[in-house]
Order: structure tokens, then C-alpha cells, then sequence
């Protein structure tokens, strides 16, 4: 019953998503909710459906079904799916991804009453169809048979901003589906949320996924003019990407715990495993119940305690180590990720990693 927990507000998370969907206009808004929602927990899911979310995204099966505890919506399955367990996909009615041609065979041998997305390979290479007349023979031959072709769609590797991916990934996307009629599938979706932030909309999508943006993540870039004028003189063949939004976006997970011990620690003396950390005069040590098994790692390196950083000294399995001063007292309330201390600052990892790092141990605080 320790006080360690993570916030996640509800409201700002509904205000998020309201948010994007008055600045980007699209017929179906994905919320990709893989890895526990990005580690904000499924309850969120009932607050996507309520703020417009139509349709939800995960990795694997289990999480389709965890999901499908929360939402009446459609699912759809990026990863692979065991064919063996279609009868568990069609009872919870999942939508699957093809993500390759031998899948596509597999799939077409049970010839199961479901839903599918093709994914396309535009050049990540993790998945997906990279042939054009493999997907011609897919798309022709499912018209035939029980599985409806609802989507397609492809990942994009990186977001394009100084570099020629994104338009090599898109005119794959273009050339692969060139043998088909895109108008003929319900939805088209390739933007994620870095995607729909940096460029614009693609004339044949009608589906966006959101990801981090969902979460608080607004992809803003301030760039100087040094910047801007190297990229107008080396990337000239990169299509046009936009730095900025009108997006007023929230952080919905905040992460928090409190001091439990504080001590007194003289110079020369050592803190934690492999004695770490030093002191180079007399100072204190507060303890927080927070540490490797809540998911926190060594990038992260500050804390916020009554509005003023300190430095994480040292760190384990159940514990942090902050060097502190005497304003800090016992039972004051320690912020890993607020407002002011983001987790879109901890510049050594990403918030996709951190987020879902954070650990089950760790108890989740819904705010409405």
C-alpha cells in the first residue's frame, strides 16, 4: 500500500482526442491502444469510445481480448494471429491484418467469416505485402470467399522531416496497390500520429491511427533558422513537412510517489549498489519506493519535489536515491513525469518505451 502511483486523467485525455478530431478530419479514428493503452491502463478505452474513437488497435490476440472487455468497437490485429485460434477471432469479432502471402494462404484454406486489413510493406520490412501482384491475386481472390477485405494500410518507418523515407515508403505504397482500385476498400490508413502531425492528409486515406497524440504528445518542433535554411538547401527533394499545430495537447499519465526516509549522509560517504554516488560534502539522501521493478531505469536522472528538481543519485530494485536539501521533508509528495518535468524531456529514451516500461506494480489512479 505504498503511496507510488500513476495518474492518468481522463478528461484530458477525452479533450485530446476531441481536440484532433477538430483539427484533422477523418471518417475512422484508430486508437491504438497496444501495451496496456501505452501503459495508461484499458480502463482509458471506455473515455476513447465516449470521445469518438470508432475503432481500436493492438498487437496480439490477447490484447484484442482484453480490449474487447471495454468497447463494443471493431479491433484490429497488427501482429500475427495463430490460424488455430480463428474460432477465438470470430467469436469476439477481431479484424485481422494479412501480413503476408503465406498467411493470406493459410487464411484462405480455412476460408473463416471474418474481417481483414491488408498491410502493406512500403519498406519497413516487418510485415506486410511488397508484391503487387500478390496483392492483386489476394484482393481478387477474397471476393470470392468468406473474408471480407474491410482496410489496408502500412507503417511508416520514420517521420520524413529530414529524410527521403516517408516519400519512398508512400509512392511504394502508391506502386504495390497499383493493380487494385483503393476506392473499392472501405478504409485506407497509413498516418500514425507522427505521421498526421508532419504531413498532409494523403487524398486516398480516410482512416487515421493515434497513438502518442492520444496520450498528450503534440510533435511540435521550434527550429532555428540555421536549421531551416540547411534543410531548404539538402532537402530539396523531401516533400513538404509541417512543424507545427494548433493542437493545445494535455500529458494524461503523470507518475508519483513520496519520500520515506531522509538521510543524513557526510562527505566521502557512498550511496547505493556499487557505491555509485560520492558525496562531495555533507548531504541528504531522500529514499522514494519507487525503482527497477516500477520500471524506472537509469534514464531517468531528476525528480520534482515541491515544485524544485533534484538528482536521482542512485537507484534499485525497489528504491531511488535523491539528493535533496533540507526544505525536503518526510512524506513530500515526488514527481517523476508531470507538466514540468515531461517525459517527452528524458531525452535518452522514447515515450513509447517509457510508458509502457511502466510496470503493473505500479497502481493506476483514474482521474474523471
Amino acid at each position: 500500500m505504498r503511496n507510488t502511483y500513476a495518474l492518468i486523467n481522463l478528461q484530458y485525455l477525452e479533450n485530446n482526442i476531441k481536440n484532433i478530431m477538430q483539427n484533422y478530419s477523418y471518417e475512422y479514428y484508430f486508437g491504438v491502444v497496444k501495451g496496456n493503452a501505452y501503459g495508461h491502463g484499458f480502463q482509458c478505452i471506455k473515455t476513447m469510445d465516449k470521445a469518438g474513437i470508432n475503432y481500436f488497435c493492438v498487437a496480439t490476440l490477447e490484447e484484442a481480448l482484453e480490449v474487447r472487455n471495454y468497447t463494443n468497437k471493431p479491433i484490429l490485429c497488427f501482429g500475427y494471429v495463430n490460424i488455430n485460434d480463428i474460432d477465438i477471432v470470430i467469436k469476439n469479432n477481431i479484424t485481422l491484418s494479412i501480413i503476408s502471402f503465406d498467411y493470406y494462404q493459410e487464411l484462405l484454406k480455412k476460408n473463416p467469416k471474418i474481417k481483414v486489413h491488408i498491410k502493406i510493406n512500403s519498406g519497413m520490412n516487418r510485415f506486410g505485402i511488397k508484391d503487387k501482384n500478390e496483392l492483386k491475386e489476394i484482393v481478387d481472390n477474397l471476393k470470392t470467399s468468406n473474408i471480407l477485405i474491410e482496410g489496408i494500410y502500412t507503417h511508416l518507418a520514420t517521420s520524413g522531416v529530414n529524410d527521403p523515407y516517408y516519400d519512398i515508403q508512400i509512392n511504394n505504397f502508391k506502386e504495390i496497390t497499383s493493380l487494385i482500385n483503393l476506392k473499392d476498400i472501405k478504409i485506407v490508413h497509413i498516418f500514425n500520429s507522427l505521421g498526421l502531425a508532419r504531413h498532409n492528409k494523403l487524398e486516398f486515406c480516410n482512416g487515421v491511427r493515434l497513438g502518442l497524440m492520444m496520450y498528450g504528445f503534440t510533435y511540435k518542433t521550434s527550429e532555428s533558422k540555421i536549421t531551416n535554411l540547411k534543410r531548404k538547401i539538402f532537402n530539396k527533394n523531401i516533400s513538404t513537412t509541417i512543424l507545427t499545430n494548433n493542437l493545445n495537447l494535455k500529458k494524461v499519465l503523470s507518475l508519483h510517489s513520496e519520500v520515506i526516509n531522509i538521510n543524513k549522509v557526510s562527505k566521502g560517504e557512498f550511496v547505493g549498489y556499487n557505491a555509485k554516488f560520492i558525496a562531495k560534502n555533507d548531504t541528504l539522501i531522500a529514499i522514494i519506493p519507487i525503482g527497477h521493478a516500477d520500471g524506472i531505469t537509469s534514464v531517468y536522472e531528476k525528480v520534482m519535489i515541491n515544485n524544485k528538481i533534484y538528482n536521482i543519485v542512485n537507484l534499485c530494485m525497489d528504491y531511488i536515491m535523491v539528493e535533496v536539501d533540507d526544505t525536503v521533508k518526510l512524506h513530500d509528495q515526488v514527481d517523476l513525469i508531470n507538466d514540468k518535468l515531461s517525459i517527452g524531456n528524458i531525452k535518452k529514451d522514447t515515450p513509447h518505451h517509457l510508458l509502457v516500461s511502466i510496470s503493473e506494480r505500479v497502481k493506476r489512479k483514474y482521474k474523471e
